[in-house]
């Protein structure tokens, strides 16, 4: 895993709350791979990469009380904040980590591994996996989802979004990350020993742009640094382009296709 300093978005409150809201349009797809597990009513299970703690909350919803549920982070705080702010937080256990420290985690091995949106962050997403599959108790089960940006778009075409996500695309190139990962992850798997994946499910999100009013300027201000300092964009190109965000609220009929979620799971044979 990247150090806290590699992370691409900055830690700051205004991508905290992008955090939540993207978590928002990926409730389904994780809603939808949980529901495909053949898990225990009440197993040890932890979120890597836990960020906001909304995967968390979902597993507390689907095994109740009694399941033993760890978030791991490079930074726990906006998880923390989060379940402060909760009227009722379930019990959870939040360890502010790398995923490939030495450290033992409290819980391991566990019954459900999880990862949501972290594998096309890691420098070597193969390592990750493989470090995954040891924290996962024989009998477990690891199950990822990450996204697949290929086939995003809008119709009736919208320029600005266009703009951002052709935006998104070079600085991810620029950087090493890898958008296009999602289809990736049976073959990654099994370079990684797990074996060929139990199942998968795909899922696809469309929204109005209205819908994403306020999650898009909170995007393009969350790269605004890494775009100039990458020379992928100018700060008067990147102004324009905000300026122009300011008609999404109008715009209820214009539809994005938003990343592909691509969910993967395999169960560890005892």
């Amino acid at each position: 895993m990247r150090t806290s300093a590699d992370y691409l978005l900055p830690r700051t409150t205004g991508e905290a709350r992008r955090l939540q809201l993207q978590s928002e349009l990926l409730r389904e797809a994780t809603e939808t791979l949980l529901g495909a597990l053949d898990i225990s009513e009440s197993p040890s299970c932890i979120d890597i990469g836990c960020g906001t703690g909304d995967v968390m909350l979902l597993m507390a919803q689907k095994y109740g009380d009694r399941a033993r549920i760890v978030g791991l982070d490079l930074d726990t705080g906006p998880a923390t904040a989060r379940f402060a702010a909760a009227a009722s937080a379930p019990r959870f256990e939040l360890v502010q980590r790398d995923l490939f420290s030495a450290t033992p985690l409290p819980g391991a091995p566990f019954g459900l591994t999880f990862s949501r949106y972290l594998l096309h962050h890691a420098p070597d997403p193969v390592a990750a996996l493989t470090r995954m599959w040891e924290l996962t108790a024989d009998g477990g089960t690891l199950a990822v989802l990450d996204l697949d940006q290929r086939g995003t778009t809008t119709y009736p075409l919208w320029p600005p979004y266009e703009q951002i996500e052709s935006w998104i695309r070079a600085l991810y190139v620029k950087t090493g990350i890898d958008n296009h990962i999602g289809h990736k992850l049976p073959h990654l798997f099994e370079r990684a020993g797990i074996g060929k994946p139990d199942g998968t499910k795909v899922v696809g999100v469309i929204r109005t742009i209205a819908e994403l009013a306020e999650f898009l300027p909170l995007l393009l201000d969350m790269i605004r640094g890494k775009l100039v300092d990458h020379a992928v964009a100018t700060q008067h190109e990147i102004d324009r382009v905000g300026a122009e965000l300011a008609t999404a609220p109008q715009l209820t009929s214009t539809y994005c296709y938003r990343p592909t979620a691509v969910g993967v799971w395999k169960q560890k044979r005892a």
